[in-house]
């Protein structure tokens, strides 16, 4: 179980460098037990999560590169999907669900989603034809100095940087803010998303609340190649929005239901609906 979400929404960092320190089997155990029971996702989608220890027999010969851009440990956490409806969206949702408690149990982890062996990660997890690994994570605890690198991908990245709220959420269609009144009911849910990572931090979540039903859309980055990360990872990114989201309704305990309505509204170009959640 997660606990106070926006806590560990706020100071969960990207860690590219770790300390070479093991985890404990105690608490390698916590994540394992966290893995098996958080692997379905909002849409049917079932996650096959897996701890991968680089010094283990099994992987010896398999060379977990992530070239160079993570240092101080060869422990990582995936999952493997099928090719379905929803299937990145899903992953996110639960990857991301994942390396927040990751981060409750002061694990560092780091999103990876081309800079990664594929045919490696790939090898060690027997993929079969129609399987897709769409990410993956290191896991170890925080080395104490930061590299170059980790400077250089933050930079890049800007991830210090997001959009506005204002830019991001909507009421009734996408030419209206949302009103006061909206804004101190629902700001901290809709808050909680605009916080998510998201590859590049490209930050490609949009909603648009609609008596009560948050309608979540996608909008693409133009000339983001996702063929050649071979995963849609601006859909993991929705998923991971998705994650937040729901991870804050729950911490106040507000029933909701997600679904998927076309509301029909009228969208800019490289714009999609998602899904819909119904408080």
């Amino acid at each position: 179980m997660i606990k106070d979400i926006e806590k560990i929404i706020r100071t969960r960092k990207s860690i590219r460098t770790y300390n070479n320190t093991a985890i404990e089997p105690a608490v390698k155990q916590q994540v394992l037990d966290f893995m098996r029971d958080n692997s379905m996702g909002l849409f049917g989608n079932r996650v096959e999560f897996f701890w991968i220890d680089g010094n283990a027999d099994e992987f010896k010969d398999t060379k977990l590169g992530t070239y160079g851009v993570i240092s101080g440990t060869k422990s990582f956490i995936t999952g493997k999907i099928t090719d379905s409806d929803k299937n990145f969206e899903d992953f996110g949702y639960c990857m991301e669900k994942l390396i927040l408690y990751c981060a409750q149990l002061n694990i560092g982890t780091c999103w990876l989603g081309g800079t990664y062996n594929k045919t490696a990660f790939g090898t060690s997890l027997k993929l079969k034809e129609g399987e897709i690994i769409p990410a993956v994570s290191p896991v170890g605890y925080f080395g104490s100095k930061k590299r170059t690198i980790d400077k250089l991908f933050r930079r890049m990245a800007g991830s210090d940087n997001r959009k506005p709220f204002d830019e991001l959420f909507f009421s009734t269609d996408f030419t209206q803010q949302l009103s006061e009144i909206e804004k101190a009911i629902y700001g901290f849910f809709l808050e909680m998303v605009r916080l998510a990572p998201s590859a590049s931090n490209k930050q490609p979540w949009r909603v648009v609340l609609m008596d009560n039903v948050f309608h979540f859309y996608l909008k693409r980055t133009p000339n983001y190649n996702s063929k050649l990360m071979q995963s849609d990872l601006q859909r993991v990114d929705m998923g991971i929005g998705m994650a937040h989201f729901e991870l804050a309704l729950a911490e106040k305990q507000l029933n909701h239901a997600w679904l998927v309505e076309n509301p029909g509204l009228e969208v800019e170009e490289l714009t999609e609906y998602i899904a819909s959640c119904r408080i």
